[in-house]
């Protein structure tokens, strides 16, 4: 509770709001490079379940639980989420669409689409789709298809089986697949597990390895396997290394390493960021955090995963490939060129 009322008090007093000063990156040593965070979350507090909603105030005094929702929405507004951004040195982000009313809550493809409108281009939207139950009716999929054509910010698609509570193996998914090998627009793809209230943690919906046949199916469609496959719930690197041969081995496949740098995974990054460099598969990493969480959360988790990566020998090459490079290629964004120091340098 602490945490959060100082994170929030500082960004108060410094104004946390999108900077329009030329872009300076990260200083990773050697120079400046850019960072886009892929894996950021947007919605409002009446559309999360009762359970997250427990989640998220557990370590909250019983008499402040009440401030949650005003706090929450505030802190997952378009300012203020830049705003986090900027005070990283992060240039942009994917913002994720949710669809996911059991677990984590509902995030509206329209509501996002607006939320990126507003960002001056920092922002990219990416869309999901209900499919708890699996339909895929022709409606329902003729709807999704068509926010693409209503929302042309929307640059991709997010899927988190294990919160929406689809197998990775299921073939009713399949048709989601073949949107997005159609309309050249890469899948986000929660892999491993989420201690999240109403999570499917089996392997069935957590190891990336039951993707693999519809991996084969479409081609051309971009698989990114959200937290590389990392166990949140036991705290484990599990089906990290399902992920990394995926990777390996097939050249839709990318990797994510949301949450790895965050606090609880402090035990497990070294050995995570020496699997992605030993596994010669770093141009298929897009760095992401799963922020914001809480005040000051996306910088925390860059700053964890940059020290881990600079301690186990990358190179300001690597490092830029994963932060920034590798999101650019894939989805086809022109970076502006850096201007000035790193943040931390003026």
């Amino acid at each position: 509770m602490q945490k959060l009322f100082v994170g929030l008090l500082a960004m108060i007093l410094a104004g946390a709001i999108w900077a329009e000063d030329p872009y300076a990156g990260i200083d990773v040593g050697e120079r400046n490079v850019a960072v886009i965070d892929i894996h950021l979350h947007t919605g409002e507090w009446d559309k999360m379940p009762p359970g997250f909603h427990e989640r998220l105030a557990e370590n909250v005094p019983t008499g402040f639980k009440w401030t949650m929702g005003p706090i929450s929405d505030w802190m997952l507004g378009t300012d203020i989420m830049l705003g986090q951004l900027e005070d990283a040195g992060i240039y942009g982000g994917g913002l994720f669409a949710l669809y996911s009313p059991h677990t984590t809550g509902l995030a509206p493809n329209e509501f996002v689409a607006e939320r990126v409108a507003e960002s001056g281009g920092r922002l990219w939207g990416f869309a999901s789709i209900r499919w708890d139950d699996l339909n895929n009716s022709d409606e329902e999929l003729a709807a999704f298809e068509q926010v693409f054509a209503d929302y042309p910010q929307m640059a991709g698609i997010k899927l988190a089986h294990a919160h929406q509570q689809v197998r990775l193996d299921d073939e009713r998914a399949y048709p989601v697949y073949e949107i997005s090998q159609r309309l050249g627009k890469p899948m986000y793809l929660h892999t491993g597990s989420s201690p999240n209230p109403g999570t499917r943690f089996e392997p069935p919906y957590s190891d990336p390895a039951y993707l693999e046949d519809a991996i084969r199916k479409y081609p051309g469609a971009i698989f990114i396997l959200g937290h590389t496959g990392y166990d949140s719930k036991g705290i484990a690197l599990t089906y990290t290394d399902s992920a990394i041969r995926l990777a390996q081995q097939y050249d839709n496949v990318y990797m994510e390493p949301g949450a790895l740098g965050a606090t609880r995974a402090e035990n497990l990054i070294d050995d995570f960021v020496v699997r992605l460099k030993e596994g010669n598969v770093l141009h298929k990493v897009i760095y992401g955090s799963d922020g914001p969480q809480f005040p000051g959360y996306v910088q925390s988790h860059l700053e964890n995963y940059v020290a881990a990566m600079q301690r186990n020998g990358y190179t300001a090459d690597e490092m830029e490939m994963v932060l920034s490079g590798n999101f650019a290629r894939v989805f086809g964004i022109e970076l502006p060129p850096l201007a000035g120091a790193a943040k931390g340098d003026e």
